[in-house]
């Protein structure tokens, strides 16, 4: 009789882990497919806010116009490229945010999101590139060391390991930025791969708002010069985050 009783319990509950596995994944679905919605929802204003970090200059309506694929007044052929390949590049993005996170989408990211306004886009610096540096609050340089494609893979898997997803978006946008890995368009990338990162886990949206632009080139200045990305991630969660309905 306690036999039975105990097969009994024991069924229960193996069904009530299968049904909660289960709910769970259903759940986590559904906060994918809100995230994918938010992102496409504000697309434009993720364009709009990156390109007024790379000081493209446009309004939001400009951009709106650019994406509607209307030309717009005053603003020269590549920085209209520019906004185009943003759209692009988000587009991608929505048709591909459960590929691999590695360095081939990063590359993938880097061509299409500067297709017409990066030299050599996609492809990795080297050698022959014109070396990058990076004017810090001193006024001395930042020189970024040629990447590594198997040290990147290797940091990048690291990274994805991360058990809190929404702090790997914001790691894997810090390490992307300071390792330009790309001759111009990092931020570019690195904001596109840190939203992947979000979408595949429901976690949200990463842009920077253009009142805050000073404020996040301050913070990312002082992360190149110290290594220490801390602040630099408290302040993308504290003012370019935006959550998901419901989390």
């Amino acid at each position: 009789m306690d036999l039975e009783i105990c097969e009994e319990k024991s069924v229960l509950s193996e069904s009530m882990e299968y049904h909660e596995d289960e709910r769970n994944a259903i759940l986590s679905e559904d906060k994918v497919r809100r995230n994918l919605l938010l992102s496409k929802k504000y697309m434009v204003e993720s364009i709009y806010r990156s390109a007024n970090v790379e000081g493209l200059g446009f309004t939001f309506p400009e951009t709106q116009s650019i994406c509607d694929g209307m030309s717009v007044e005053g603003h020269n052929i590549e920085s209209i490229e520019a906004v185009v390949d943003l759209k692009r590049a988000w587009q991608w993005v929505f048709n591909n945010y459960n590929s691999k996170v590695d360095v081939s989408m990063l590359k993938t990211l880097s061509s299409i999101s500067g297709k017409n306004t990066v030299i050599n886009s996609g492809c990795l610096r080297d050698a022959y590139d014109e070396p990058i540096r990076v004017v810090l609050k001193d006024g001395k340089y930042y020189y970024p060391e040629l990447p590594n494609e198997a040290e990147m893979e290797l940091k990048m898997g690291a990274i994805m390991e991360t058990d809190d997803k929404l702090d790997a978006a914001f790691e894997m946008f810090c390490y992307v930025a300071k390792l330009q890995a790309f001759n111009d368009g990092n931020k570019r990338v690195a904001t596109l791969v840190s939203n992947v990162i979000m979408i595949q886990n429901g976690c949200g949206i990463l842009s920077i708002p253009k009142e805050q632009i000073k404020r996040f080139y301050e913070e990312l200045t002082s992360y190149y010069e110290t290594g220490d990305n801390r602040e630099l991630k408290k302040f993308l969660k504290d003012f370019c985050y935006t959550k998901v309905a419901g989390k």
